[in-house]
């Protein structure tokens, strides 16, 4: 199960990637256990008491990642994201190339994953009879690729972008061979034009605390308690003795393992097959949904806002993308 992701800074990744000479700051790693996975939301301050809201009909799912949650409305998405992060490499590009050096952005690629994505996992028997609960490793076989090489005048005029105050890190360069450098280098003024006319570069904080608190909520819920403990009887009529799929997901046994074993597959295999027959994925589904809805109903005028900044960055990256300004 993976926590709800959290809003990323406006896309500094790869611009960074460029800045470090390596692609690893690009890429996923899988090298353990569900590495793409967690079993609970981060620690976060109690909660306020809430009324369970009522669900309706619910539908019998065995996945969930061709389902959106009501929050995402209002986050950005992969493919937003990857707007984003065009439009940024196309004005530090620009910005770069006007010092007289030649350099060109990494160019982004959208992820594949959405909020829905990995969030109740395992759910997929293809997946744990090959992986058990370690993430699939893609890359494997693979030889690394060559990392990119940034000479120090690009990387002076590149800058380190701003830091999570709005403001150039410390000791950032100011000048290049006699020429003013924008205030904290071309990364940084980069953010400051994408994020002109509204937006911070990333997920709101409002969005963001949705996310996570119906998700810790509707782990929570009576509701989703009664499935878990249902999916724990069908485990243990297979030999297993967890009280929820977060345990069997957390089972330190398979933590060190650099592969899944025999036992590990045979466990992740029933947990999905439990999964199916109770509906933990249909259930758990619903009533996140239904937490997020009250919680969005409870903050609409700051989401709002949120939604009109994210419309505002995303405006402006389509403008520079389209025009090159």
């Amino acid at each position: 199960m993976t926590p709800p992701r959290r809003g990323r800074p406006l896309p500094v990744l790869l611009l960074t990637a460029a800045l470090t000479a390596t692609l690893a700051l690009t890429a996923g790693c899988a090298s353990g256990p569900a590495a793409n996975t967690a079993a609970a939301a981060p620690p976060s301050a109690t909660l306020a008491p809430m009324e369970p809201p009522p669900i309706g009909d619910v539908p019998r799912l065995s996945r969930a990642d061709d389902r959106t949650l009501p929050i995402e409305a209002y986050l950005l998405s992969g493919e937003q994201f990857r707007q984003l992060d065009t439009a940024q490499g196309a004005l530090v590009t620009r910005c770069v190339r006007g010092f007289g050096l030649d350099y060109s952005a990494p160019v982004p690629t959208a992820p594949a994953t959405t909020q829905t994505s990995h969030r109740y996992d395992p759910v997929e028997i293809s997946d744990v009879s090959v992986n058990g609960y370690h993430s699939p490793d893609q890359d494997r076989g693979k030889k690394p690729g060559a990392a990119p090489s940034v000479s120090p005048d690009v990387t002076t005029v590149l800058g380190a972008g701003l830091g999570p105050d709005g403001r150039p890190a410390p000791g950032t360069a100011t000048e290049y061979r006699g020429k003013q450098l924008p205030s904290g280098g071309c990364i940084a003024d980069a953010q400051r034009q994408l994020t002109a006319r509204g937006g911070t570069g990333r997920d709101a904080d409002v969005a963001v605390g949705v996310n996570y608190e119906g998700f810790e909520r509707s782990r929570q819920d009576p509701r989703v308690v009664a499935v878990f403990q249902e999916w724990s009887r069908c485990m243990a009529e297979r030999g297993y003795s967890y009280g929820t799929p977060g345990d069997a997901l957390k089972d330190p046994r398979w933590g060190n393992a650099a592969a899944p074993s025999a036992e590990e597959i045979a466990t992740a295999t029933a947990d999905v097959e439990c999964k199916a027959r109770v509906n933990v994925v249909g259930v758990w589904f619903t009533v996140e949904s239904a937490y997020e809805q009250e919680l969005i109903r409870l903050k609409q005028p700051e989401l709002t806002g949120a939604k009109a900044a994210n419309d505002a960055m995303l405006a402006v990256a389509a403008s520079v993308t389209a025009t090159g300004a």
